[in-house]
This record gives structure tokens, C-alpha cells and sequence, in this order.
């Protein structure tokens, strides 16, 4: 719009010239004339500036619809990511204090009958991690548009620009807590015999709470000998540190999610 508008300024400015040049100079430089003249060129120009004006409202007022709608956008990928949290972290919790259970048994040589159950479960646990498809897309989508700028509040401007790395920290914590929670997996084999009389899912690509596979899995070991094994108890306090430093992680990511629902809510009640 913006070129067809200037297209249409030079045409117009040649044409009022054309008309002048034609004329003899002496008339050409009669009062009459330049006054004609400029007239002329100060509509055109005035026409052109309301053009531009005119084109900028509508671009602001697209932009500003725009805007509106990704944010909209946003708080329903917030609410999706929240409830996401709410399934994941407190299993991702049970996982840890599963696996601390196991570490506290295995340091003093001793389980009560309340905790063997918990035991049992360390035991098969250690090695999962629930992950959960968190997702950034409306986020990203704004930074790359440029929209986030348009943002005024700056609160939730520096959150959702934040947002796709906390995500991708996420995501990299996921996969880092699996791959060391490989060597606490193999000892466990080689120290407890588990009996799988079902399909036990991949420890890689198990992104939901556990479904009851547990059922199907019987645990024999004796404690003592557990107790006695050095590299066990050592993988075992590793592996709970990682799940701690997991559930922390998850835990801080899901806050972040908490703050831009805060931020959409008190934006939208202003």
C-alpha cells in the first residue's frame, strides 16, 4: 500500500510539473501560477500523509488483534502446561521418595513392614523419570513475530521470553536424569531378582505416571546382602539425588507457569 501511495505521489508531482514546463517562463513565474502550483502539491502531499496514517492505524489495529489472540492463545497453552504439572510432579515426588526409602534402608540395615512396600518400589523405580510434554509453542511464536514486544506489561513480557528456555532446561534435565540412572538400573539387576510376568515400559520413554506395571512384577532380595553391597548403596544415594534435583526442576518449571497464568488473570481484570 505504502509504494502504491508513493507511486502515486510522483506521478501526480510529475504531471503538475508537465503542466508548468510547458508554459513560457515569464508566465510560469506569475503569482497566480506558483500559488496554483503549490496548492496542488499541498493536497497531494496531505493526501499521501492521511494514506500513510490511515495505513499505520490499520496495521497497529491488526497487530493490536492479533496480539489479543495469541494471548488468548497463551493462557489456554498455561492452563494445559499446569494441569500437566499437576499429573507429573507428584508422581515424580512418589518416584523420589521411593528411591529415598531404598537409600535409607540400604544406610541402616534395617526396613519396617510400613516401608516395604516403598522399598519394593525404589527398587523398580529407580531408573524412571515422568516427563511431560510441555509446550512453548505460543511463546516462540510471539518472540519470532515480534508480538512479545508489543506487550506493554513487562512482567509478562520477560516470562514468556523466558519461557522456552526454562522449558528446554526441562527437557534436558528429563533426559540427563535417565541416562544416569542407567547404572543404578544395572546394579539393581544384578543385586535383586525381579520377575517381570508382564511388559515392563522402556525407563527412555515413559512420559505418564506408571499404570499399575508394578503388579507384574515380583521382587525377591535379601536386605542384609543389599546393605552389605557398597556400590548398590552408592548408586542408590546418586540416583536419589537425581530425582530430588528432577522434582526440583519440574517443580521450579511449573512455577514459571504458575506466574504467566498470575499475570494473564491480573491483565485481564484490569
Amino acid at each position: 500500500m505504502e509504494i502504491e501511495t508513493a507511486v502515486s505521489l510522483s506521478a501526480v508531482v510529475r504531471h503538475i510539473l508537465l503542466r508548468f514546463i510547458g508554459v513560457k517562463p515569464m508566465s510560469f513565474l506569475t503569482r497566480e501560477k506558483l500559488a496554483t502550483f503549490g496548492i496542488e502539491v499541498l493536497v497531494v502531499v496531505s493526501g499521501i500523509l492521511i494514506a500513510f496514517q490511515v495505513d499505520e492505524w490499520r496495521e497497529d489495529r491488526q497487530r493490536s488483534r492479533d496480539l489479543d489472540a495469541a494471548l488468548i492463545r497463551l493462557a489456554e497453552e498455561t492452563a494445559s502446561n499446569l494441569r500437566h504439572c499437576e499429573l507429573v510432579v507428584p508422581v515424580n515426588a512418589d518416584h523420589a521418595g521411593y528411591v529415598l526409602t531404598v537409600v535409607r534402608a540400604l544406610k541402616e540395615g534395617y526396613l519396617g513392614d510400613a516401608d516395604i512396600e516403598s522399598f519394593d518400589a525404589g527398587l523398580i523405580r529407580v531408573g524412571y523419570v515422568t516427563g511431560a510434554p510441555y509446550s512453548d509453542t505460543v511463546a516462540e511464536e510471539m518472540i519470532a513475530t515480534g508480538l512479545l514486544k508489543d506487550l506493554e506489561n513487562a512482567e509478562l513480557r520477560n516470562r514468556v521470553a523466558e519461557l522456552p528456555v526454562w522449558i528446554e532446561g526441562a527437557r534436558s534435565w528429563e533426559n540427563d536424569s535417565r541416562g544416569s540412572l542407567r547404572a543404578a538400573v544395572a546394579e539393581v539387576a544384578k543385586s535383586v531378582d525381579l520377575e517381570y510376568r508382564g511388559e515392563l515400559p522402556a525407563v527412555e520413554v515413559i512420559d505418564g505416571p506408571p499404570t499399575g506395571f508394578e503388579e507384574d512384577i515380583s521382587v525377591d532380595y535379601v536386605l542384609e546382602e543389599l546393605a552389605a553391597n557398597r556400590t548398590l548403596k552408592n548408586v542408590f544415594i546418586e540416583a536419589g539425588d537425581t530425582h530430588l534435583d528432577m522434582l526440583r526442576n519440574q517443580r521450579h518449571v511449573c512455577r514459571k507457569f504458575e506466574e504467566i497464568q498470575s499475570s494473564l488473570t491480573e491483565m485481564n481484570s484490569h
